[in-house]
């Protein structure tokens, strides 16, 4: 597995989210494609706004992956390839 704890990235270590999952099952489908390309992340839960039919902002939690900025073309294309697009990073 290649998923390791938040604090395992060095202090002052650079990293980037790369995605940004809103539900379990596609925080899992990440996690599945980053273990199958064997690259280190971290999963941390952040909260952020989602619009409502009533205009409010409605905040929710979701599980954002990050990694070391050399990893993120390489997580990018295997996200993309498993259809994993809606809370992919621009790069």
């Amino acid at each position: 597995m290649t998923r390791i704890a938040m604090e395992a990235f060095e202090e002052g270590t650079e990293i980037v989210r790369v995605y940004l999952a809103t539900t379990l099952a596609e925080a899992r489908q990440v996690e599945a494609v980053l273990d199958a390309v064997a690259l280190r992340y971290a999963v941390e839960v952040e909260e952020f706004a989602t619009p409502t039919a009533l205009g409010s902002n409605a905040p929710r939690r979701g599980a954002g992956f990050w990694l070391a900025p050399g990893d993120l073309d390489a997580s990018c294309d295997a996200l993309e390839r498993a259809g994993l697009v809606r809370g992919l990073v621009q790069r």
